[in-house]
């Protein structure tokens, strides 16, 4: 699952219980997201294994160039309504089971001044 600012990428398939998904993707709506549900075989080319950057040129999406494949023109257009897609070639660390997520930390904190 990758939850950015205005959408989120979830593979609603791989939940267990049919009624956790519907409140994970109704928690998600109601927040204001654009609910993009991927297949279980996005899932598996690691198209929920993304992460949302922010710089001085607006929000990015940094994902593998096997996730942005696996992507639908669709799913694609809804993502860059508020973010660029940036595909980065990764094979290495999808050969262990991960992706771009798992290379990047994320900083959660207030500028200093």
């Amino acid at each position: 699952m990758c939850v950015a600012t205005e959408f989120a990428l979830v593979g609603f398939g791989t939940f267990t219980s049919k009624a956790r998904a519907e409140e994970v993707r109704m928690r998600l709506a109601e927040s204001g997201k654009d609910v993009i549900d991927l297949s279980n075989q996005q899932i598996g080319e690691f198209a929920g294994n993304a992460i949302e950057l922010s710089g001085r040129d607006g929000r990015i999406l940094a994902l593998s160039r096997r996730a942005f494949n696996s992507l639908t023109a669709e799913q694609r257009e809804r993502v860059e309504r508020s973010a660029r897609l940036v595909p980065l070639d990764v094979p290495t660390i999808e050969m262990a089971g991960g992706s771009v997520r798992c290379m990047i930390a994320g900083i959660h904190l207030s500028p200093r001044r």
